[in-house]
């Protein structure tokens, strides 16, 4: 756990900020919508069994949901650029 930094706030803000933007910078750098997916799920559990030491939370399911919402908004936009 990183000291000074109160586990609510970690887990709420700084966490999913990291994850996601890992997962969208990773959508947008293969063109592929899927692996965004894979990459905020992968980016999740690393940050979780070395930050948490072996805990998997139900965020492992949430911030992958929440970045391929994120992403259908941007389909349009990825089509128009031949990404898929």
């Amino acid at each position: 756990m990183i000291n000074g930094i109160d586990p609510f706030i970690l887990q709420l803000v700084i966490i999913p900020f990291i994850v996601i933007g890992i997962g969208l910078l990773g959508a947008f750098i293969t063109k592929k919508i899927t692996l965004g997916v894979i990459i905020t799920l992968v980016a999740n559990i690393a940050l979780e069994l070395t930050l948490f030491e072996g805990g998997l939370s139900i965020w492992s399911v949430f911030f992958p949901l929440i970045t391929f919402i994120i992403l259908l908004f941007f389909a349009k936009w990825f089509k128009s650029q031949g990404m898929k």
